[in-house]
């Protein structure tokens, strides 16, 4: 008997095997690439990415057993380069419903209004796995099918910049003009998309947290789910890093103020802060102290707990995973008509950041250092660059003043916010999160402001 696809399972506890998830082929095998692939970029990747990478692959490995076909033969997965290349190619067309162009040594390939939202994720889901193999000695061929050999790509920080013996700064400074590139020099990809620059959202209205915040109150979320909106929305951090943390990462910075989170690509290193609000503090130390008690078979509070304890919980006493979480926030956006996913709330953060930062600071060389400041703190990957870039005048200490900036006017515009509904006595209208794309158009008070465009297009892209 056949399955209808490839499909995986996490393994149980009474499951012999070393590994964290099974994949199976349409006999039912285990299908060792897949599963090789899965452990080996779980020290890598965010499980979330790695979850759709695999999502997005499983697809593709079906298809390729059922009806890929080149020279009158069917394509394995370890074919030759030629045979997967075209094996990538049909895929597209026939089932991502895409447009190929191919040229002398790569492919463009432009995506239609019938291309499925896992288009991205494929792309950079069959590449990641052609490497893996090649790194593990797995696919025998030694050349990345989906890499274009001829590609050279250049680095701008190791051009030569305006200033006589220095390093060219960085685009976001203002200072230099920009390198011209095009999608040929930018990817090593084989198959080169078009059209697909991001376009960052910016979330153009101030009340958004507060809305939250109404939102979680209607349906009655629990303490857990509080801390973790305010979490979201003052420090600027991914849902995933939040919900994750452990009573050491809190305990590990000297600022009460501060805890250490995983950073998505930091190979599960906690290298990256969070800054948050002594009204957040309260609140988190309260759940713990009481709802958390109350799930916890030990019984134990905050200053009790050890390290290594999950902070946030489900009702089962298990460590809360993103998953378990979301159906709280999903639930609340809808009652309010909230048109809202968590992500959202980042760029609700750095929009923000950046509109505090232009309207506070008074020359440019301020601005580029508070953009440089921003730039660290979110984690960007190239913060190690800009952090070497602007090492002269940057310190942590100036970092953790402009937070706290923002997070004393978060303060003040959320007290503005519930007088302003006190005062009406009327439920909020349900509505649309307003938000507007960058660079096409801005909204109100952050019209035509190119720097918060610029801003995300140079970093929020390489995420």
């Amino acid at each position: 008997m056949k399955s209808t696809g490839y499909f995986y399972k996490k393994r149980t506890n009474m499951e012999n095997s070393k590994y964290e998830v099974l994949v199976f082929d349409i006999e039912y095998k285990l299908f060792i690439p897949l599963i090789i692939f899965y452990d080996e970029q779980k020290s890598r990747l965010a499980e979330s990415t790695l979850r759709s990478y695999l999502n997005a692959l499983l697809p593709f490995f079906t298809w390729l057993d059922k009806y890929s076909n080149y020279h009158g033969k069917g394509v394995k997965w370890d074919s030759e380069v030629d045979p997967v290349r075209h094996a990538v190619d049909t895929y597209l067309k026939s089932e991502l419903n895409c447009s190929i162009i191919f040229k002398d040594n790569y492919a463009t390939v432009k995506k239609t209004v019938n291309s499925p939202s896992s288009f991205h994720q494929f792309f950079s889901a069959i590449k990641s796995f052609y490497m893996t193999m090649i790194r593990k000695n797995l696919y025998p061929y030694k050349i990345n099918p989906l890499v274009d050999l001829h590609t050279k790509l250049d680095d701008e920080f190791m051009q030569t910049g305006v200033r006589e013996g220095k390093p060219r700064l960085p685009a976001v400074a203002g200072t230099e003009e920009p390198i011209k590139q095009s999608h040929r020099r930018s990817t090593d990809s084989y198959f080169k998309v078009l059209n697909e620059d991001w376009i960052p959202v910016v979330i153009a209205d101030r009340d958004l947290p507060y809305q939250v915040y109404q939102a979680g109150d209607s349906v009655g979320w629990s303490l857990r789910e509080k801390v973790i909106a305010r979490l979201l929305f003052e420090t600027g951090a991914r849902a995933s890093e939040i919900i994750t943390m452990t009573i050491g990462d809190y305990r590990q910075r000297r600022d009460k103020l501060e805890a250490q989170v995983i950073d998505k690509g930091s190979r599960k290193v906690r290298r990256k802060f969070i800054r948050f609000t002594d009204d957040t503090l309260i609140l988190l130390k309260r759940y713990v102290n009481t709802e958390r008690k109350e799930i916890d078979s030990l019984g134990l509070t905050f200053d009790q707990l050890p390290d290594s304890t999950a902070i946030f919980l489900t009702q089962r006493n298990t460590a809360l995973t993103h998953n378990s979480w979301y159906r709280h926030w999903n639930k609340a956006m809808k009652q309010e008509g909230l048109s809202l996913n968590p992500h959202k709330a980042r760029h609700w953060y750095v929009t923000n950041r950046m509109r505090l930062i232009k309207e506070t600071t008074q020359s440019e060389g301020q601005l580029a250092q508070k953009m440089a400041e921003l730039v660290v703190y979110m984690a960007w990957r190239s913060g190690e660059e800009m952090l070497n870039v602007y090492e002269h005048f940057f310190t942590v200490e100036e970092a953790v003043k402009s937070i706290d900036v923002f997070t004393e006017n978060m303060k003040k515009q959320e007290e503005e916010y519930l007088k302003k509904r006190g005062s009406k006595k009327k439920k909020m209208k349900k509505n649309q999160v307003a938000t507007v794309k960058i660079p096409s158009f801005v909204m109100s008070d952050i019209q035509e402001d190119k720097d918060i465009a610029d801003l995300f297009e140079e970093l929020e892209n390489i995420k």
